[in-house]
């Protein structure tokens, strides 16, 4: 059976390309030099692995040979990603942020997860106060 990261690269082009870059051991930078092309720089491949752009078709040549992937395998990830639609807006958020923020978009999920926790425990216990504020006013015991 998979694991959920090799489900999420499968349909994660950005992830797909952080996971292939962590494997070689490269750096962004290393990558930007291996890379060799003029319109491409840091931020370009932050966007890429957080899937706020995609390289074109040149890049992906080009990341083809680096990363020894076929480009048939690549362009695959790229259309599964864009077919799913990256499943609504919360993606995109936590994407957005990700790369703001400088987190990996693994840590930002679980990031959200916390935050979505903590809040939900905040709602209880503002419930739980309500309603004692309102028996304590109304005098019922």
């Amino acid at each position: 059976m998979r694991s959920v990261k090799e489900k999420l690269l499968e349909n994660d082009f950005g992830a797909y390309l952080y996971d292939l870059r962590c494997k070689k051991e490269y750096t962004i930078e290393e990558l930007v030099e291996k890379i060799g092309m003029d319109n491409v720089r840091l931020k370009n491949i932050r966007k890429w692995e957080h899937d706020l752009e995609f390289p074109n078709l040149d890049q992906m040549y080009k990341l083809s040979e680096i990363y020894k992937v076929p480009i048939e395998v690549l362009m695959q990830v790229r259309t599964q990603t864009l077919e799913e639609g990256l499943k609504g807006v919360h993606k995109e958020l936590i994407r957005l942020l990700s790369y703001i923020l400088g987190f990996s978009i693994y840590g930002m999920l679980i990031l959200c997860y916390i935050i979505i926790f903590a809040t939900f425990i905040y709602a209880i216990w503002f419930f739980i106060d309500a309603t004692e504020t309102v028996r304590q006013n109304s005098g019922i015991s």
